[in-house]
């Protein structure tokens, strides 16, 4: 059996540099095969490869892996080696070429991955001396510049140890998100919104567009600057119930996908799928969910994060002790993730200040004002709907004290009530959706509560 060559010329079938790269790892792979099925190559094989060595070998000079400059920093880019360079290629070619993935398991039915082993490895980059085989080692080490950085993961035991590409490999330099599965423990939200929704002071709107730049400029820092590597930010927003803090995350999502001119996800994470009750199962579930998310791009949300973030009490049992170092453990770890992270809590007095020093940014979100209720009614009210003449919105939003959130189902409201009724809004419909939402909690209201709209309830009814 005779393995035919590309239909077309190399040259012809490229586009990038990286192409280049999985064009020689698709002749190499070719090789191992017909040496293991006793195959022959065709006649040009050994010209052809030894030209795409040739090419390859300029393009990784003229710079086709500059790309890691943008999360590495200057001093350990300059470790590398052409080994190097050659571990991370094969590490992400089951990534950036599917089909590469059955053809690296079937060279190594022992491993049952789809991963390159150290054993393929070997074979693949002709390393047969002591000498080689100790280099290639050296190479993987926990402390080597590949590992440190997170470029590569060395997973399994000897011999048997395979290569993944770490999200940040796959995120740079095939400009994709490293997994397509929903990250287990999260929530895909679907909501978005604009800066012009979000009705806040102006101290409040400059650090949440303070945290879109921190996300937006944290590799270029990097790049340019030379600086550290940045991660996160990690965020705390506090404020009362209903004044924005989760609709802030939708808005911060919107705006990094205009900034970077790719999608943004925003996944709330589900706290009842990731605490459990047994010894160490909390740790591995968050790590579980933070590994997946790791090169995405992606907002991690927390809401309700009172109790995580809660004051630590008083050790007195092992049970205390553990409870002390879930929580440590968990914060500990979102300021390790690469990527922005934001908690949110109503009552930022119960919070630890041991905690506090863990966060970036801490953006507290005030209860609206008379102005800002007048505006979030104006936002809220759908802008088509026609409005009464005597619907004064500024004097709406001083009659009532209503959170954000509580205006929103409110001007919901008043606009169904209106659509099947007269089909303009009109003070009973707003009078009568802000009586409902004012009795939500079952307490005894007062008319006299909700201010000159008191007329009007009878009428709503």
């Amino acid at each position: 059996m005779t393995l035919a060559p590309p239909p077309l010329e190399i040259t012809e079938l490229l586009s990038s540099a990286m192409d280049l790269e999985w064009a020689r790892i698709h002749e190499m792979l070719s090789l191992a095969e017909a040496q293991r099925t006793n195959a022959s190559l065709d006649d040009g094989f050994s010209k052809r490869f030894a030209a795409l060595n040739e090419t390859v070998s300029t393009t990784r000079n003229a710079g086709s892996w500059e790309g890691l400059g943008a999360i590495i920093e200057g001093d350990v880019l300059d470790q590398f080696t052409a080994l190097d360079v050659d571990l991370m290629a094969f590490a992400l070619a089951p990534v950036a070429r599917p089909a590469f993935a059955p053809r690296i398991q079937s060279l190594q039915p022992q491993i049952g991955a789809p991963w390159p082993s150290l054993a393929l490895l070997q074979e693949l980059l002709l390393l047969e001396t002591t000498e080689d085989i100790a280099g290639l080692i050296a190479r993987l080490t926990p402390t080597s510049p590949l590992v440190t950085s997170g470029l590569i993961k060395v997973e399994g035991d000897t011999p048997a140890q395979t290569l993944r590409p770490g999200p940040v490999l796959i995120r740079t330099m095939l400009d994709r998100d490293p997994e397509l599965s929903p990250p287990p423990g999260a929530s895909l939200s679907s909501a978005r919104g604009t800066w012009d929704q979000l009705v806040l002071p102006s101290a409040t709107l400059r650090q949440l567009r303070e945290f879109a730049s921190w996300v937006e400029h944290r590799h270029a820092m990097t790049r340019d600057w030379g600086a550290r590597a940045v991660h996160g930010p990690l965020a705390l927003f506090s404020g009362a119930s209903g004044t924005g803090k989760s609709f802030a995350a939708t808005v911060l999502a919107t705006e990094l996908g205009m900034r970077t001119g790719a999608p943004w996800a925003l996944y709330s994470l589900d706290l009842g799928r990731i605490m459990s009750k047994y010894v160490g199962e909390t740790e591995k579930n968050l790590n579980a969910l933070l590994d997946s998310l790791e090169g995405r791009n992606a907002i991690l949300q927390i809401d309700e994060a009172d109790g995580l973030l809660g004051k630590r009490g008083e050790v007195s049992d092992a049970r205390d002790r553990y409870a002390n170092l879930e929580v440590s453990h968990m914060l500990a770890r979102f300021e390790r993730h690469s990527g922005p992270v934001i908690l949110t809590t109503n009552l930022r007095a119960n919070v630890d200040p041991a905690f506090l020093r863990r966060f970036q940014l801490v953006v507290d979100f005030p209860t609206p004002d008379d102005a800002a209720r007048a505006a979030l009614w104006k936002t809220l009210l759908p802008p088509k709907a026609p409005l009464a003449a005597r619907v004064d919105l500024e004097e709406l939003g001083s009659a009532v004290r209503l959170s954000g959130g509580s205006i929103s189902n409110a001007a919901t409201y008043a606009a169904v009530l209106s659509y099947s009724d007269t089909g303009t809004i009109d003070l009973p419909h707003i009078s009568r959706a802000i009586w409902a939402e004012l009795t939500k909690d079952a307490r005894h209201v007062r008319p006299s509560e909700v201010g000159y709209l008191a007329e009007f309830l009878e009428v709503a009814e």
